[in-house]
């Protein structure tokens, strides 16, 4: 989208000149201001020297006629006040004329010093002449006497200084008068040519103020058409912010929101008004305080001039954001909001803004992961069609079967209406003990999908086994990975079905499949070695016997041995270089024996050759567990202690893994051992062996002459 731009240099130029001629104009109007200021005292100058001119005739006439009162004895007293008022008339005529002439700026003017210095000075020695006549009153002139009336002495001086000034200062007059009227004249060509000039100055004033108005009705006319098209730019993006779907906003350095945004902005985070408030404000509502926090961080960098875009938006943090918005209804709409930032920059460097865009991208984010369930569903079908062909198809349908068994045994534990703690406990052993089971043997056939799931559903039972009281609902979460853990058992035997005929033909259908004892057999010898590969160790399992388990009890017998192997390889095998730092061969040696007599019934023994039962390992954890009490353990015989490794969550391991670390294998052992009227015996030495013996009632022999217990 194109947008209007700024002519800045046409601008400027713009400014410069209207500057400069406004400039000039006030310039003009400030000197013709001071002109004017100046005519105006050099006027008032000119009116005060052409009233002078005219005074020192005056005077004369007023001190010839004192004169002639003086000689007729005649009342002068009109005529000395006449002479004292035109004496101070002229003085303060003087002084003012002298004002002007400052404030004209002409009192230093050749032109006019000369003459009205020389004025002056002749109107000083008057003025000096004056003093004893503008000082005398009208009644103290004369005196009467026996001859009539006379001169008083004051009369007398008066009458001296009056015929003094008219016999010598005739002339003196005469030239002050000329001397007046030649600085009248001087001046009136002064204040002549002033006049000229200020006009000169006025009529640049005025061609300066139109030239101005010019201006600014042609720049005003340059406005409106500026005004017009920003105008039409206004609705050009108000029409663009009011249809985009996004989110658009300028943030400042100080990141809070410009007043501008698009219309969806508000939509998008359902926010009224959003324009002006902080970021932060912005962002608080929609997600946690540590992406807000990576928000506020990510943005701070948009203003280093040193940090590339590309970079920048490499490491956005809000570039998929979660958030939930109130539905009105109780719940929560979970949408996906995607912000996106790009640094803007203006003319100079202070104007630099970042424009944020918020877009939903709801869709795009479920059917990307609509699109990863999918791959991920297609990848776990080829993960599980190539586990089912490395599995013996035998030893898978007897796994499967005993876990739908087991699957039944742990419905019908949840479904029992216990309640308590206590009977919740007993509950969650035994589903422990039964999810443990078939995990243990979908292990010893390398059928890691199961193993997988089950082991999540032992991180729930873990979980509450640690919880100091049980509630039914605690349940809840089990019962759902059970439902997906079942669902996956009855997928892996429809696929199995499906297989079933083609892996006959792989065989051959001359070849007998394989006997219960040999098939657990290889299953034993594969769940060692990779038990063993998980932890490091090297081991060798060696059997004997174990084709004349009956076949009523082999599933038990089964998950009993697949329980010792790992027991057994976990615990009692040592890694190779403790081996051999005890003078022991680096792989260790597991041996299962099955055997019957008549008389003794059945024995089924597991003896490894390695570090023993820890007799001191053992009472710790049971101290910690509160399987028995302080004052209590000391009292305790190594046979007494060694059989608390049976109790239920039971472990010296001191890390969870997918062989050990539960405390079910032994538990579980101890209850499949009841379970077929079985007891258990232990025998160790530290350092050197550990065998547990399984006494089993003798076996009888049915009709069919098959042998069962």
């Amino acid at each position: 989208m194109s947008r209007p731009t700024l002519h800045i240099p046409g601008q400027w130029l713009q400014v410069t000149v209207t500057v400069l001629i406004a400039a000039v104009l006030t310039a003009l109007m400030s000197i013709g201001f001071q002109r004017a200021n100046q005519l105006q005292s050099a006027s008032s100058a000119l009116q005060g020297v052409a009233g002078l001119s005219n005074q020192p005739a005056l005077l004369l006439s007023e001190l010839t006629l004192l004169q002639r009162s003086l000689e007729s004895r005649t009342y002068a007293g009109d005529t000395l006040r006449d002479i004292a008022a035109i004496r101070n008339l002229n003085q303060r005529a003087f002084e003012a004329l002298h004002v002007d002439l400052v404030r004209a700026g002409l009192a230093q003017a050749s032109e006019l010093s000369a003459p009205l210095q020389q004025a002056l000075a002749g109107w000083n020695r008057m003025d000096a002449e004056l003093a004893p006549i503008i000082h005398a009153a009208g009644d103290e002139l004369y005196t009467d006497t026996a001859g009539g009336s006379g001169l008083s002495t004051r009369g007398t001086q008066v009458k001296k200084a009056v015929d003094t000034i008219l016999a010598t200062d005739t002339g003196t007059v005469r030239e002050m008068g000329g001397q007046l009227r030649d600085t009248a004249a001087r001046l009136r060509r002064i204040v002549t040519g002033e006049g000229r000039s200020l006009r000169t100055l006025l009529l640049a004033g005025t061609t300066v103020a139109a030239l101005l108005m010019m201006l600014v009705l042609y720049y005003g006319v340059r406005s409106r058409r500026a005004a017009a098209t920003a105008a039409a730019a206004q609705r050009q993006v108000t029409d663009i912010l009011g249809t985009v779907r996004e989110g658009l906003f300028l943030v400042g350095q100080d990141l809070r929101l410009g007043g501008t945004c698009s219309d969806s902005l508000a939509v998008l985070l359902r926010r009224p008004a959003p324009a002006g408030c902080s970021f932060e404000e912005l962002l608080s509502p929609l997600t946690d305080a540590k992406t807000v926090a990576a928000g506020l961080k990510f943005l701070s960098l948009l203003w280093k001039d040193k940090v590339k875009d590309e970079l920048i938006e490499s490491i956005n943090p809000l570039s998929q954001v979660e958030v939930r918005f109130d539905n009105g209804k109780g719940g929560a709409e979970v949408r996906f909001l995607s912000f996106s930032f790009r640094r803007v920059r203006g003319v100079d460097a202070g104007s630099a803004q970042v424009l944020g865009v918020i877009s939903d991208v709801t869709d795009r984010v479920l059917l990307a992961r609509e699109l990863d369930t999918t791959r991920s569903d297609n990848d776990s079908q080829t993960t599980l069609l190539l586990q089912l062909l490395r599995v013996d198809p035998l030893q898978l349908d007897a796994c499967l079967s005993n876990a739908n068994d087991g699957f039944r045994r742990v419905n019908a534990l949840l479904k029992a209406p216990e309640q308590g703690h206590h009977e919740l406990s007993r509950k969650l052993d035994g589903v422990f003990r039964e999810i443990h089971a078939v995990k243990g043997e979908a292990s010893a056939i390398g059928l890691s999908s199961i193993v997988e799931r089950a082991h999540g559903i032992e991180d729930l039972l873990s979980g509450l086994r640690s919880k100091a009281t049980l509630v039914g609902n605690d349940f809840v979460p089990v019962v759902v990975r059970l439902n997906e853990l079942m669902t996956l058992a009855a997928t892996i035997r429809t696929m199995q079905e499906r297989l079933t005929p083609y892996q006959a033909q792989g065989r051959g259908a001359s070849l007998a499949p394989p006997g219960p004892g040999a098939m657990l057999e290889a299953m034993l010898s594969r769940l060692a070695t990779e038990t063993a590969r998980a932890h490091g160790r090297e081991v060798r399992l060696e059997t004997q016997g174990l084709a004349a388990i009956p076949a009523a009890e082999a599933a038990a017998i089964k998950d009993i041995c697949v329980h010792m192997v790992k027991n057994a390889v976990v615990h009692g095998i040592e890694p190779a270089p403790e081996r051999l730092g005890r003078g022991k061969s680096a792989t260790g040696v597991l041996r299962i024996i099955y055997t019957e007599q008549a008389a003794a019934g059945r024995t089924l023994s597991f003896e490894d050759d390695g570090r023993g039962l820890d007799y001191e390992a053992i009472i710790d954890r049971a101290l910690r567990r509160g399987l028995v009490r302080p004052e209590d353990a000391a009292a305790l015989d190594r046979a007494t202690a060694c059989r608390l490794i049976f109790q239920p969550g039971f472990s010296t391991a001191t890390e969870v893994s997918e062989h050990a670390g539960r405390g079910v294998g032994l538990d579980a052992v101890n209850a499949l051992t009841r379970r077929i009227g079985g007891r258990i015996g232990l025998a160790t030495a530290p350092g050197r062996y550990t065998r547990f013996s399984i006494q089993l009632p003798a076996a009888t022999v049915d009709a069919s002459g098959r042998a069962s217990r």
